[in-house]
């Protein structure tokens, strides 16, 4: 028996667990490169337009705001038969965000300011079960619909599905892209993906409008997950759990790359400008 044998047979029992752990790993290492790439971003900007400059990098993620207001839009229309109603839908511009206090005061700030790059208002009834739920599917709108774009994106760049592992048995190596697949959609697919990626995540205010939707469906996941340890079933959820876990870790990977190649390509512009 070989090392690399013996290794992988003692590492078996836990390689679910670690497949799952690798989720929030990568989740968070994508985090860190997302905001170095910002920052590197922001230098460049700064160094070349001064204050100008800073606004480089909102307008660089304008098709994901597009996604991201539009999520929310999508959402509200398919709830009007419930009373929602879109009053306003704005895009594209940059306005400063107040930063308040629980007790409502606005806070100076001297240093960089939250910006809002688009917004859609909505009316909907008052103290309706509908209308919270609606609140909820509509705050985290931009997440499953920013993913939407991030699969459809990944077609349009190497011809697989993100569901696929191109690892070519025979010849052992990866294929990134689908052979016969062209290759001109590579010249915008990546910044498309980086754009939709970076601003998927719902914003604060989302949040706080999902709040009470989030927490129901926290609720009911953990009743779920109580009711199928009550009936002895844990070893299917888990290896549900795991291949979706694999597939949202290739997915992750592939984001971690794509950062890490925006991230030598800034690095290398600000190196430029300093010089």
């Amino acid at each position: 028996m070989t090392p690399e044998t013996k290794l992988m047979e003692q590492i078996a029992p836990y390689q679910p667990w670690l497949i799952i752990a690798g989720v929030f790993v990568l989740f968070i290492l994508l985090r860190i490169t997302r905001k170095g790439l910002r920052r590197r971003i922001d230098e460049f900007g700064y160094r070349t337009l001064r204050e100008k400059g800073l606004l480089i990098w909102f307008w660089l993620n304008a098709p994901g705001v597009i996604v991201h207001e539009l999520s929310h839009a999508l959402v509200v229309l398919l709830f009007a038969p419930f009373g929602f109603r879109i009053t306003s839908v704005t895009l594209f511009r940059i306005k400063p965000m107040a930063q308040r206090v629980p007790g409502g005061r606005v806070v100076r700030r001297n240093g960089p300011q939250s910006l809002q790059l688009g917004e859609v208002q909505y009316v909907r009834p008052q103290g309706r079960f509908m209308s919270y739920v609606g609140d909820g599917f509509s705050g985290v709108a931009p997440l499953f619909g920013g993913i939407a774009a991030f699969i459809f994106l990944y077609w349009v760049a190497t011809g697989y599905t993100i569901w696929d592992i191109p690892f070519d048995v025979t010849h052992q190596q990866w294929q990134i892209i689908r052979p016969g697949w062209p290759l001109w959609t590579l010249i915008f697919a990546p910044y498309l993906i980086l754009s939709v990626t970076s601003e998927l995540w719902p914003s604060h205010q989302d949040w706080h409008g999902a709040r009470w939707f989030v927490i129901s469906l926290a609720v009911l996941a953990a009743l779920f997950i109580t009711a199928v340890w009550y009936t002895q079933r844990l070893e299917d959820l888990l290896a549900v759990a795991t291949f979706v876990s694999s597939r949202i870790d290739f997915a992750l990977t592939v984001l971690l790359a794509l950062d890490i190649a925006f991230l030598v390509l800034a690095e290398g512009l600000v190196r430029l400008v300093r010089n």
